[in-house]
């Protein structure tokens, strides 16, 4: 039987008490837990803009990559989004803390992360974009609002060709009724569309389709890692 999620991650917060803080990706030692060695950090930061196609700039105004999903990040996210090992998250948001991103994104009005289904989201027990980017947003000072749904468990977009991910995405995302996630308060708004990886942008296409059908100003996005160029 699979542990709740509360107890995988109280598990995880005392491993991380009982061995000695280590680089993710060369494991020497670190003063603290969620450290990096400098030249690793160096190396897996690599914030780069995001080529758009034609249809997806109609949406999007702009996206960013912290880094690349090929390397360290790639691992952390699979690690936090696949295996549920909520140790990822400090090396995640050092990553994210040392990455210097364009000051547009930084100046949203509001943060909006990429939602799960609801069967998917009990299973994992958390949305892993809201928590990789929890604690940026509030170094930030960007409120998270949620007013999107995933109203159709969607098929896993690895491993599927592009019109195979043009098809699974569409009308998966909606607009929650008025009240339930400030969907009424998105018109004008400069929005931060936030999403764990991007491959290629269907998922964040079809999301930010939506936001722009509620009179958003604009869509940012950013996402953790991408190997896109």
């Amino acid at each position: 039987m699979k542990a709740p999620a509360w107890l995988a991650g109280l598990r995880e917060a005392a491993a991380s008490l009982l061995f000695s803080a280590h680089c993710p990706v060369c494991a020497s030692s670190v003063e603290t837990p969620g450290s990096w060695c400098a030249p690793c950090l160096s190396r897996t930061v690599r914030p780069h803009r995001l080529t758009l196609s034609r249809e997806a700039l109609a949406a999007i105004d702009d996206a960013w990559a912290v880094g690349f999903y090929g390397g360290a990040l790639g691992a952390l996210i699979r690690d936090l989004k696949y295996r549920g090992r909520r140790a990822a998250i400090p090396y995640i948001r050092t990553a994210l803390s040392a990455a210097e991103l364009p000051k547009t994104l930084r100046c949203a009005d509001l943060a909006v992360c990429v939602p799960l289904h609801e069967t998917r989201r009990k299973e994992r027990g958390f949305n892993q974009v809201e928590l990789i980017f929890a604690d940026w947003l509030k170094a930030q000072g960007i409120v998270v609002q949620r007013p999107l749904e995933r109203r159709r468990a969607t098929l896993p977009q690895y491993g599927l060709g592009e019109k195979e991910r043009r098809r699974n995405m569409r009308g998966a995302f909606f607009l929650r009724e008025a009240g339930e996630g400030g969907a009424g308060e998105l018109a004008g708004k400069r929005i931060l569309l936030l999403d764990d990886i991007m491959t290629t942008g269907e998922t964040l296409l079809s999301c930010a389709a939506v936001l722009r059908q509620a009179g958003v100003a604009s869509v940012q996005v950013l996402v953790l890692a991408s190997d896109r160029s």
